[in-house]
């Protein structure tokens, strides 16, 4: 019977990672049609990939392990730019939740993108315990480039 049990769930999980596969492949082949040339993806369709990029990339903790994708940096970066949109600046505690790492490790990292002038901070001037980050020119531009090369391939 318990043999029975663990087969059945083994099962179950094959065929749901199953399904995420299929999902995965199928985005990946829409996201890989080639746009023509001439036409450059605009910011919102900028925007709105790395807004997908995020979701997936959280997507796969539900199923696998979290240490396999530990990437802060990246998770920040991406946030960053999805959030450029609302044009407000995240506040360190709001990007520290977007890394899904503890808050130390954070720290470091926004300390080492801020180092590589891929971020800004600011200090809040209504409230000067707040800083505000928010990607930097650079940043800005060398995430629209990857997003672009991703859309454009």
């Amino acid at each position: 019977m318990k043999n029975e049990s663990v087969v059945e769930l083994i099962k179950d999980l094959t065929a749901k990672l199953s399904a995420v596969a299929e999902e995965f492949n199928g985005r990946v082949a829409q996201a890989a049609e080639p746009v023509p040339v001439g036409d450059e993806p605009s910011d919102d369709a900028l925007i709105e990939h790395a807004t997908l990029v995020l979701a997936e990339r959280r997507m796969r903790r539900k199923f696998l392990p979290a240490e396999l994708f530990h990437e802060p940096a990246w998770d920040m970066l991406l946030a960053l730019f999805a959030s450029r949109d609302d044009r407000m600046p995240m506040n360190i505690k709001a990007l520290v939740s977007m890394s899904d790492a503890p808050v130390t490790t954070s720290q470091r990292w926004i300390e080492h993108l801020h180092k590589l002038k891929l971020i800004d901070r600011v200090i809040d001037p209504t409230d000067r315990r707040r800083i505000e980050v928010s990607l930097s020119h650079v940043g800005d531009q060398a995430m629209k480039s990857y997003l672009r090369a991703l859309l454009t391939r």
